[in-house]
């Protein structure tokens, strides 16, 4: 059976989108003149309606209208695109505290109430027949799976009968709706949750989660979260995470997960909202596949092939709870300062991520804001020093200000401006009288854990002469890989290579002398095992030698072998 193509279309007669396949529904459409108004669609609340009455100065009959928004930001009012852009309001907007005064005093009306929940009722009832295929189709997509969720659900809990049944709760809509699929197909709500709290949810997610656990006291739930970092600490240490150098997820989400589940002796079936639709990336996710993110871990996605709209089909369809931070326009809940953020959502959390409104929060936007122009001051003015350029008070006020406010902070690359950045650099030398050998000058003294970050290489062998020391690392047919002679409590080091077939062997090395020289114990090497052999604990770096398989995946994981080395190398080293 080909497969079906979907475009939203708007229903004149209930003033509601409607989802229909391009091909089968061809007649339809003509012969009720539908116009296909976007590719995808997401609900506008009470609460986004007030904002944009409050943006775009909408008299009161706003609150009474079928608003929808687009994956741009564009959004649909009775079926008519609205041609203005809202980034470009917010932007220009004047006297910010006002505002922002103005959107937090929202009251609906139960009235308003009413006729929102009218125009959701219309929404579901025009496609009914749409979510029926989506949930229960036992049509088989091209990878072999069935694409209702239902079917789907069951078909991959029975092939994986012998793995623990997980889903990989974020309080968000797309999690959510995987947690009542997965509960409803298996007709079981004690399947494990876990929520990865990276400490920096929007307020709203913090309290969803605590309505979800209240409302569903049968099902287990975890909250992980790294309890030795802290967010803002370690932005100060290495600077703040950027499209390019995204390192936040690694330590404050996929790490704590690793770390728990690694204390599993189980192998785990995770079913968890990750969508195609997202993102270019996900677009070749396969449907259920391995993944070194969870020790021992089979990932599922039932809404893989799901639009946004279909996700909230399914929510409202099924009278469930979500994050309320939809209502107040967000168009995604995660962490309120990702780099990755819209423009609308990094407004949003100015309005709504406060202290004084918010007790489930350590620190807010306010914090953030005024971290930004500490580092960008930073930045800026050893940008211009180097180019032997010293800026005025008011020119680099005026440069900071740019920094900030464009979110050039986003788009960098590297350390520059950052004191760490300087662990980065190793003085190395090939040395004249052996071959293949190298003297290098590390930034800490030699220890114990020296000798552990070489335990994914193989078998190790020390023997001492005086005070110095010769180390010799096996493969595991008991050959000589290479060699390490070191002072303990010396910063000099001399490495021989003893197997010349692997040409990228000294590569792999230096990426481990990296994590050495930078390691500030983040836990995002946490996530880098499949077999649970690597620990981050106590600001102890652990390698569990019955557990490790010497595949060398937790060494090539990160550029230059470290999350934080990495997010701190400058393109000029001293």
């Amino acid at each position: 059976m080909a497969k079906k193509e979907w475009g939203i279309y708007w229903s004149v007669l209930k003033n509601v989108p409607i989802i229909l396949d391009k091909n089968t529904e061809d007649i339809k459409i003509k012969s009720q003149n539908l116009i296909e108004v976007a590719q995808d669609l997401r609900p506008v609340f009470l609460e986004e309606k007030h904002l944009l009455k409050k943006i775009f100065n909408f008299g009161e009959e706003i609150y009474y209208k079928s608003v929808w928004c687009t994956k741009q930001g564009r959004y649909i009012i009775d079926g008519i695109p609205l041609k203005e852009s809202i980034v470009k309001r917010i932007n220009s907007l004047e006297n910010f505290e006002a505002f922002k005064e103005e959107v937090l005093a929202f009251q609906k009306s139960e009235e308003m109430s009413f006729v929102e929940e009218k125009i959701l009722k219309n929404f579901v009832e025009e496609n009914s027949i749409h979510i029926n295929y989506l949930l229960n189709s036992r049509e088989y997509d091209e990878e072999g799976h069935f694409i209702g969720a239902y079917p789907f659900i069951e078909e991959v809990s029975k092939k994986y009968s012998n793995r623990i049944s997980m889903v990989s709760f974020s309080g968000g809509k797309d999690s959510t709706v995987v947690s009542h699929l997965v509960r409803k197909a298996l007709n079981n709500q004690s399947i494990l949750h876990i929520f990865g709290d990276t400490t920096l949810e929007l307020p709203l997610t913090y309290r969803y989660v605590e309505k979800f656990k209240e409302e569903n006291p049968m099902t287990p739930f975890f909250d992980e979260k790294n309890e030795e970092n802290d967010f803002f600490e370690m932005c100060k240490e290495i600077g703040p995470p950027s499209r390019v150098k995204s390192w936040c997820c690694s330590i404050f989400k996929t790490g704590p997960m690793g770390t728990t589940l690694s204390n599993f002796d189980e192998d785990f079936l995770t079913f968890y909202g990750v969508r195609r639709k997202e993102s270019s990336s996900r677009s070749k996710y396969p449907k259920v596949s391995k993944t070194p993110k969870i020790h021992g871990g089979m990932v599922s996605s039932p809404v893989i092939d799901w639009l946004d709209l279909d996700i909230w089909l399914y929510l409202i369809s099924e009278n469930i709870s979500f994050n309320h931070s939809y209502r107040q326009g967000f168009p995604r809940v995660g962490c309120w300062m990702c780099p990755n953020n819209s423009d609308i959502s990094q407004f949003l959390a100015k309005i709504y991520v406060s202290k004084k409104d918010s007790t489930e929060i350590r620190f807010d936007y306010a914090d953030w804001e005024k971290f930004l122009y500490e580092f960008s001051n930073k930045v800026v003015k050893q940008f211009y020093l180097k180019k032997g350029i010293e800026l005025s008070s008011e020119d680099l006020f005026k440069k900071v200000e740019d920094y900030v406010t464009k979110s050039k902070w986003k788009a960098r690359q590297g350390g520059d401006g950052i004191e760490k950045s300087k662990d980065t650099i190793m003085k190395q030398k090939e040395c004249i009288n052996e071959k293949n050998t190298y003297i290098l000058n590390l930034n800490r003294e030699v220890d114990e854990e020296f000798i552990t970050l070489f335990k994914p290489f193989g078998e190790i062998i020390i023997s001492s002469k005086g005070t110095i020391q010769e180390m010799f690392v096996l493969n595991k047919n008991k050959e000589a890989l290479f060699k390490i002679i070191f002072k303990e409590k010396n910063k000099e080091i001399k490495i021989t290579l003893i197997d010349l077939k692997d040409r990228y062997l000294y590569g792999k090395i230096t990426k481990q002398l990296n994590k050495f020289n930078t390691c500030i114990y983040c836990q995002a090497c946490n996530s880098t095992c499949s077999f649970g052999a690597l620990s981050v604990i106590n600001g102890k770096y652990s390698i569990d030698e019955k557990k490790c398989v010497n595949c060398l995946n937790c060494i090539g994981k990160f550029d230059m072998g470290c999350l934080v080395a990495s997010a701190l190398r400058t393109k000029n080293k001293e």
